[in-house]
């Protein structure tokens, strides 16, 4: 396997990285998005849904991995958005994705990249948005929705709430803030 370094990059991107992400991006995300439409139709079914986010506040970056030769090769960026209050989650919620492209996917670089995620995203409280209670995952991937998978996000913490109109899973995690009430 090849060696990959993974760094937790939430809030912390300069102008190098920056650059970096949007060379990452102009090369993969066709493809990404052919990937999430792919995965959207052909599992797309009649669900309840938790209804439509409302706005997209932020988007940024929170943890990459770089292959050998130091090329991003995986990203997992959160979404800030503002939340229907009707669902009972708040006013705001962190979205996560995580994209790999495939010729560096394995399970061992998925759960290390998701894992710095995690474990940055809960330390750096200081850093996220206070009115965001929850960190949300839309698994849409058919992978992601075996019971090996949801017991493993489980294990991190993450309560499924049910599927969405997209054919997706939808979990929950509860992120703890300098202002809860």
């Amino acid at each position: 396997m090849t060696d990959h370094r993974i760094e937790f990059v939430f809030g912390e991107v300069n102008n190098q990285l920056r650059s970096e992400l949007k060379a990452f991006w102009k090369q993969n995300n066709k493809s990404y998005q052919e990937e999430l439409k792919s995965f959207r139709s052909e599992f797309a079914k009649n669900r309840k849904s938790m209804g439509p986010p409302k706005k997209t506040i932020s988007r940024q970056p929170a943890a990459i991995s770089r292959d050998q030769s130091g090329l991003i090769d995986g990203v997992v960026f959160v979404v800030l958005k503002e939340l229907d209050n009707s669902i009972g989650l708040g006013s705001h919620a962190y979205f996560q994705r995580m994209y790999v492209i495939p010729e560096s996917r394995n399970p061992r670089l998925a759960n290390q990249l998701f894992r710095t995620f995690l474990e940055g995203f809960d330390r750096e409280v200081e850093k996220r948005d206070h009115r965001a209670k929850v960190l949300l995952s839309e698994n849409i991937n058919p992978g992601l929705q075996k019971a090996p998978m949801r017991r493993y996000f489980a294990r991190l913490g993450f309560q499924m709430l049910g599927g969405n109109q997209l054919g997706g899973e939808i979990w929950a995690r509860k992120l703890k803030t300098h202002f809860s009430f």
